[in-house]
């Protein structure tokens, strides 16, 4: 039939859908009785072993049909069989709906001409082949080559989802109740370097859950990916999906960057074994809901509205133990953005962002701490405009230090700024600090009145560094003093050996540390994290700035030096 010819396989195959009588095996099993065909046998179990499923879609009997492909010893090997006298187009439409596949990638073998022109008007891009034709070079296309899959992992997920897909029929729940008697646990794995043929997997084989749709197939897209990976800041994860139908293995992969101006996006790419379970919003959810491009069509959307509370993270699938869901406290610079990626989610931040008019705003300030949290700064036009942060910022942090769990400080960038400020106070010379962004102040002084008050309110402050050193102290002393006992206060270091501007600047630097290790060893609680020593060379972006594997080092290193014993593993 040269409607529908071998040659016109032209995509990837996820599934090849048979008819039985005429096609799978010779004659009609309602009838005369049937003949099997050993090479179609054969082809059948050569898919799976490649990891490409195989169904039925079949005008027969379903309990005699079940009765003979048990017989033949293949019946374990066809997920979703539809066997029974309706009427195929949309029963394929069905199918594949249920496995979260798309027309694009099945492949549709029957001996009737009807039975194909049907799939095909249910089915847009559907591929056809007319069983009358000889199918042996079917195996021989490089769209089902497929891969090694001989431990039938992918038919095994796909027994979870159609067991699944039974159970939830027969529950008579809506969707959102059965997922949530499902228990669906996710475990995030950030240490992919030896994962990336699936990443890769993911990146160019998934289409409807593939947000982004950016791909790796050639060795200059998979080079471009691996220096992605390397840039400072990137954070990439896979997801893992078990439930307590089964296991979907690595279904998901994000790579993502964070800076103190947003979120982007690079790869937000997820498998169809998850559709329907709200695993993409839920890890939306987890990057905190970064807005980006969405490259169309996929099936779902990301929803700002909704929340996904049926999914658990988990740190170990094997313990059933959940996510460590100690309360986080992170006050500082950008690196601290990175950082906390692998610190988990129950996390208060107060990190140095973009305000609403696109100025920075840093937290990493003497002021933000050691200011007297006076009504006057509620309503203090000098702090609210010229700052950023504000005095709603300082009771929150205030409150954020007495109940966490975790406290990490980055402080270094409060000690070099020469834009360090007095305003307020009754007296002259202004009674609370402040330290003024060089590109927010020289953007604000555009505005006259603005430029007239900084003029009239703001007392510039030339202070050696021993002082500026002696106000930073007084910062972490404020944190020490508010915390409550048992908790641990991490304080990074600046790095002083690796880049240029750590050897133009060494001698702060240095001065710096010194002056942490001074605060870290007259108190208990307080941990010093030596960067220059916890980090390899190449681990190092810049001066200021580390690779991904540079941050995953810090954030493990602060996960695993919690408690009594800190003092002595950090040493």
């Amino acid at each position: 039939m040269s409607n529908h010819p071998i040659s016109g396989i032209a995509n990837q195959v996820k599934i090849v859908i048979w008819d039985l009588d005429e096609t799978f095996w010779k004659g009609t099993l309602s009838e005369e009785g049937i003949t099997p065909i050993a090479e179609h046998t054969d082809m059948v179990r050569a898919l799976v072993d490649r990891g490409i499923m195989c169904s039925i879609c079949s005008k027969n009997d379903f309990d005699t049909a079940k009765a003979k492909l048990e017989e033949l010893g293949i019946w374990d090997m066809f997920v979703f069989p539809h066997i029974d006298w309706t009427p195929k187009g949309q029963a394929i439409n069905t199918m594949l709906e249920r496995m979260g596949l798309r027309a694009e990638n099945a492949l549709f073998l029957d001996d009737n001409h009807l039975n194909l022109e049907e799939a095909t008007f249910f089915n847009e891009g559907i591929m056809c082949v007319d069983a009358n034709l000889d199918l042996t070079g079917i195996l021989d296309l490089p769209q089902l080559k497929g891969k090694d899959d001989r431990k039938h992992s992918r038919l095994d997920q796909y027994r979870v989802m159609e067991g699944k897909f039974a159970e939830m029929k027969s529950s008579g729940l809506s969707n959102e109740d059965f997922l949530r008697q499902s228990d669906i646990k996710i475990r995030v794995i950030t240490d992919i370097d030896d994962k990336m043929d699936r990443v890769l997997e993911l990146l160019n084989r998934t289409n409807q859950l593939n947000f982004t749709k950016v791909r790796a197939n050639t060795p200059k897209e998979r080079e471009d990916l691996e220096k992605l990976l390397q840039t400072s800041g990137m954070h990439a994860g896979l997801i893992q999906v078990k439930d307590r139908y089964g296991d979907y293995g690595i279904v998901g992969f994000f790579c993502v960057r964070t800076k103190f101006s947003g979120t982007t996006v690079h790869h937000f790419a997820f498998s169809c074994r998850t559709l329907n379970m709200g695993v993409e919003q839920w890890v939306w959810q987890y990057l905190n809901k970064p807005e980006f491009k969405i490259v169309g069509p996929v099936s779902g959307d990301l929803d700002p509205a909704k929340t996904v509370d049926w999914i658990t993270e988990v740190a170990d699938f094997d313990t059933g133990a959940a996510e460590d869901q100690k309360r986080l406290v992170l006050v500082g610079g950008c690196d601290l953005l990175q950082v906390s990626f692998y610190c988990g989610t129950n996390r208060d931040e107060f990190v140095n962002k973009q305000d609403d008019l696109g100025l920075l705003v840093r937290y990493d300030d003497v002021g933000f701490f050691i200011n007297p949290r006076d009504m006057e700064l509620k309503h203090s036009k000098a702090l609210n405009n010229f700052m950023g942060w504000t005095y709603d910022d300082m009771r929150s942090l205030d409150a954020s230090l007495k109940s966490a769990d975790l406290i990490l400080l980055s402080l270094y960038f409060s000690v070099p700024s020469d834009n360090l400020f007095t305003f307020g106070g009754k007296e002259f010379g202004g009674k609370y600090w402040g330290t003024v962004p060089p590109r927010r102040l020289k953007q604000l002084m555009k505005d006259p009145d603005l430029a007239l008050r900084f003029a009239k309110e703001m007392f510039h402050r030339r202070l050696p560094l021993e002082d500026r050193l002696a106000l930073t102290r007084q910062a972490f002393a404020h944190a020490y003093g508010l915390k409550q006992a048992g908790v641990p206060l991490f304080i990074l270091s600046a790095v002083a050996d690796h880049g240029q501007q750590a050897e133009r600047t060494r001698d702060m630097r240095l001065a710096f540390n010194a002056m942490c290790r001074e605060f870290c060893e007259a108190h208990p609680e307080a941990v010093f994290v030596d960067i220059d020593t916890l980090l390899q060379p190449d681990e190092f972006a810049d001066s200021d700035h580390y690779t991904r594997t540079g941050y995953f080092k810090i954030a493990e290193f602060v996960n695993g030096n919690l408690g009594a014993q800190a003092k002595v593993e950090a040493a």
